[in-house]
Protein backbone atom coordinates (compact mmCIF):
# COMPACT_ATOMS: atom_id res chain seq x y z
CA UNK A 1 0.00 0.00 0.00
CA UNK A 2 1.35 3.41 -0.96
CA UNK A 3 1.30 5.90 1.90
CA UNK A 4 0.57 9.50 0.92
CA UNK A 5 3.16 12.06 2.02
CA UNK A 6 0.57 13.93 4.11
CA UNK A 7 -0.02 10.87 6.32
CA UNK A 8 3.65 9.95 6.62
CA UNK A 9 4.77 13.50 7.39
CA UNK A 10 2.06 14.03 9.99
CA UNK A 11 2.98 10.86 11.87
CA UNK A 12 6.71 11.59 11.61
CA UNK A 13 6.10 15.07 13.04
CA UNK A 14 4.42 13.51 16.08
CA UNK A 15 7.83 12.05 17.05
CA UNK A 16 6.24 9.24 19.03
CA UNK A 17 8.18 7.16 21.55
CA UNK A 18 5.54 4.42 21.78
CA UNK A 19 3.84 5.01 25.10
CA UNK A 20 1.71 8.04 24.22
CA UNK A 21 -2.03 8.53 24.25
CA UNK A 22 -2.81 9.92 20.78
CA UNK A 23 -5.97 11.40 19.26
CA UNK A 24 -6.51 11.57 15.52
CA UNK A 25 -9.26 13.99 14.49
CA UNK A 26 -10.94 13.03 11.22
CA UNK A 27 -9.28 9.64 10.81
CA UNK A 28 -10.92 8.79 7.47
CA UNK A 29 -10.00 5.31 6.29
CA UNK A 30 -7.32 5.02 8.97
CA UNK A 31 -4.11 5.30 6.97
CA UNK A 32 -2.41 7.54 9.54
CA UNK A 33 -4.03 5.60 12.38
CA UNK A 34 -2.29 2.44 11.18
CA UNK A 35 1.03 4.29 10.92
CA UNK A 36 0.66 5.41 14.53
CA UNK A 37 -0.28 1.88 15.62
CA UNK A 38 3.01 0.63 14.13
CA UNK A 39 4.85 2.95 16.52
CA UNK A 40 2.84 2.38 19.69
CA UNK A 41 4.00 -0.24 22.15
CA UNK A 42 2.12 0.55 25.35
CA UNK A 43 0.32 3.65 24.08
CA UNK A 44 -3.11 3.97 22.51
CA UNK A 45 -4.66 5.90 19.64
CA UNK A 46 -8.20 7.18 19.62
CA UNK A 47 -9.41 7.47 16.02
CA UNK A 48 -12.24 9.98 15.72
CA UNK A 49 -14.44 10.59 12.68
CA UNK A 50 -17.97 11.85 12.17
CA UNK A 51 -18.62 9.04 9.68
CA UNK A 52 -19.63 5.57 10.86
CA UNK A 53 -18.40 4.27 7.48
CA UNK A 54 -14.89 5.64 8.09
CA UNK A 55 -14.81 4.24 11.62
CA UNK A 56 -15.80 0.81 10.25
CA UNK A 57 -12.92 1.09 7.75
CA UNK A 58 -10.45 1.86 10.54
CA UNK A 59 -11.68 -1.09 12.60
CA UNK A 60 -11.57 -3.56 9.71
CA UNK A 61 -8.15 -2.29 8.62
CA UNK A 62 -6.62 -2.75 12.09
CA UNK A 63 -7.74 -6.21 13.24
CA UNK A 64 -4.69 -6.80 15.46
CA UNK A 65 -4.74 -3.45 17.26
CA UNK A 66 -6.50 -4.72 20.36
CA UNK A 67 -6.56 -2.23 23.24
CA UNK A 68 -4.14 0.09 21.44
CA UNK A 69 -7.04 1.37 19.27
CA UNK A 70 -10.25 3.05 20.28
CA UNK A 71 -12.67 4.43 17.71
CA UNK A 72 -15.35 7.09 18.12
CA UNK A 73 -17.94 8.01 15.48
CA UNK A 74 -18.76 11.58 16.49
CA UNK A 75 -17.73 15.14 15.78
CA UNK A 76 -14.85 16.40 17.94
CA UNK A 77 -16.99 19.04 19.61
CA UNK A 78 -19.77 16.56 20.48
CA UNK A 79 -17.69 13.96 22.35
CA UNK A 80 -17.92 13.82 26.14
CA UNK A 81 -14.22 13.42 26.91
CA UNK A 82 -14.86 13.11 30.68
CA UNK A 83 -11.51 14.66 31.55
CA UNK A 84 -9.49 12.44 29.21
CA UNK A 85 -6.12 13.90 28.17
CA UNK A 86 -3.78 13.11 25.30
CA UNK A 87 -0.04 13.47 24.77
CA UNK A 88 -0.54 14.26 21.09
CA UNK A 89 -3.41 15.25 18.81
CA UNK A 90 -3.21 15.30 15.04
CA UNK A 91 -5.34 15.74 11.95
CA UNK A 92 -4.65 15.22 8.26
CA UNK A 93 -6.53 17.34 5.72
CA UNK A 94 -9.07 18.47 8.30
CA UNK A 95 -9.58 22.22 8.18
CA UNK A 96 -10.59 22.92 11.75
CA UNK A 97 -10.69 26.65 11.00
CA UNK A 98 -13.48 26.12 8.48
CA UNK A 99 -15.51 23.75 10.68
CA UNK A 100 -15.03 25.23 14.13
CA UNK A 101 -13.73 28.76 13.64
CA UNK A 102 -12.07 30.08 16.78
CA UNK A 103 -13.36 27.25 19.01
CA UNK A 104 -10.98 24.47 17.97
CA UNK A 105 -7.66 25.58 19.46
CA UNK A 106 -8.96 26.00 23.04
CA UNK A 107 -10.89 22.74 22.63
CA UNK A 108 -7.72 20.85 21.68
CA UNK A 109 -5.70 22.61 24.37
CA UNK A 110 -8.18 21.30 26.94
CA UNK A 111 -7.63 17.74 25.69
CA UNK A 112 -3.83 17.82 25.99
CA UNK A 113 -1.63 16.81 28.88
CA UNK A 114 0.96 19.41 30.00
CA UNK A 115 3.67 19.60 27.35
CA UNK A 116 1.35 18.05 24.77
CA UNK A 117 1.59 18.63 21.05
CA UNK A 118 -0.59 19.09 18.01
CA UNK A 119 0.27 18.31 14.40
CA UNK A 120 -1.97 19.44 11.56
CA UNK A 121 -1.07 18.33 8.03
CA UNK A 122 -2.75 19.80 5.01
CA UNK A 123 -2.16 18.89 1.39
CA UNK A 124 -3.75 21.53 -0.79
CA UNK A 125 -4.44 21.05 -4.47
CA UNK A 126 -1.52 22.40 -6.56
CA UNK A 127 -1.57 26.17 -7.14
CA UNK A 128 -4.77 26.56 -5.09
CA UNK A 129 -3.28 28.73 -2.34
CA UNK A 130 -5.38 26.76 0.15
CA UNK A 131 -2.37 25.78 2.27
CA UNK A 132 -1.88 29.42 3.27
CA UNK A 133 -5.61 29.74 3.91
CA UNK A 134 -5.28 26.82 6.31
CA UNK A 135 -2.01 27.75 8.03
CA UNK A 136 -2.42 31.51 8.45
CA UNK A 137 -5.50 31.44 10.72
CA UNK A 138 -4.19 28.37 12.57
CA UNK A 139 -1.10 30.08 13.98
CA UNK A 140 -2.75 32.97 15.87
CA UNK A 141 -5.52 30.70 17.15
CA UNK A 142 -3.01 28.22 18.52
CA UNK A 143 -0.82 30.96 19.99
CA UNK A 144 -3.85 32.51 21.72
CA UNK A 145 -4.49 29.10 23.32
CA UNK A 146 -0.92 29.02 24.73
CA UNK A 147 0.93 27.06 22.05
CA UNK A 148 4.35 27.63 20.52
CA UNK A 149 3.75 27.17 16.79
CA UNK A 150 5.93 26.15 13.86
CA UNK A 151 4.65 26.11 10.27
CA UNK A 152 6.60 24.34 7.56
CA UNK A 153 6.07 23.60 3.91
CA UNK A 154 6.92 19.94 3.57
CA UNK A 155 7.45 17.74 0.55
CA UNK A 156 4.71 17.11 -1.99
CA UNK A 157 2.95 20.38 -1.14
CA UNK A 158 2.12 19.33 2.42
CA UNK A 159 1.93 22.13 4.99
CA UNK A 160 2.66 21.06 8.57
CA UNK A 161 1.49 23.05 11.54
CA UNK A 162 3.21 21.81 14.71
CA UNK A 163 2.24 23.24 18.08
CA UNK A 164 3.49 22.50 21.59
CA UNK A 165 2.09 23.59 24.91
CA UNK A 166 4.78 25.53 26.69
CA UNK A 167 8.29 25.64 25.35
CA UNK A 168 8.97 24.79 21.67
CA UNK A 169 10.41 21.31 21.18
Amino acid sequence: MTIAARHRLAVEALALSGDEQVLEVGCGHGVATRLVLEQLTTGRITALDRSEKMIAAVQSGSPDAGDRLRTIAQALEDVDWAGEKFDAIFAVNVDLNLRLGERWAPLLEGLLKPGGRIVLAFEAPPKSGKADGFAKPSQPRLEAAGFAVDIRAGEAGVTLVSAHLGQPQ
